[in-house]
């Protein structure tokens, strides 16, 4: 597997925000967002090359029982479905954050020890064409769909989204472009009761352009 980097920290957001977590993030993904924060898992050559074997015996040094297994895009690698599998085996917590462009069929399902988390793109990023609809029936209550938004127009795809998936709906907003104010608005106007509004905690503690963190 291409891994970029694995470190412990606090998780910043989603379903696990707060705990803290071994962050497994892999190198590259077949979309380009216009708001990437992690441009360097994607081009370049910061990588390394590690078996599944390698990578349970190198996060073994925490006692931490939550693992983020993230990206640039972690189901593009060709042993993501035996890493995941061999995490929860262990007694692990396994967090998938996938970018919503690969198939979510070919790969374990959600229940107590494996949420997916999937970042729905919304029309801002540039990448909403590359969203795969299907993965909106396969998330199911255990899981997480995530929207960053940057604009009324992305708000109004949550809007449209949101009823097609059982999953937990987040929102976040695209750091520094949008109003976080504007985004409760939105969700109070159109009652969205369902949703989590959420920032991302840990580019408020750290650097927000600081790495393994």
């Amino acid at each position: 597997m291409l891994i970029n980097e694995i470190f412990r920290s606090i998780s910043g957001e989603s379903i696990n925000a707060g705990y803290l977590a071994i962050f497994i993030r892999t190198f590259s993904c077949n979309l380009r967002c216009s708001y990437c924060d992690s441009m360097y898992s994607v081009e370049g050559q910061d990588y390394m090359e590690m078996s599944v074997e390698e990578i349970i015996e190198f996060i073994s040094q925490w006692s931490t029982k939550r693992v983020v297994f993230t990206g640039g895009e972690p189901l593009l690698q060709k042993d993501a479905d035996e890493l995941i599998g061999e995490l929860s085996n262990r007694g692990y917590i396994v967090e998938v954050e996938t970018n919503g462009a690969v198939p979510l069929d070919k790969f374990p399902s959600s229940d107590d020890s494996i949420i997916y988390t999937m970042d729905w793109k919304c029309p801002s990023s540039g990448m909403n064409s590359k969203m795969i609809s299907r993965n909106l029936e396969l998330l199911d209550g255990h899981d997480v769909i995530k929207f960053v938004v940057g604009s009324e127009e992305d708000l109004d795809e949550v809007a449209k989204i949101i009823p097609q998936t059982r999953a937990i709906p987040f929102i976040s907003p695209v750091f520094g472009e949008i109003d976080p104010k504007d985004i409760i608005q939105y969700m109070k106007d159109h009652n969205m009761d369902t949703a989590r509004f959420q920032l991302q905690i840990h580019k408020f503690v750290y650097d927000p352009n600081a790495k393994g963190v």
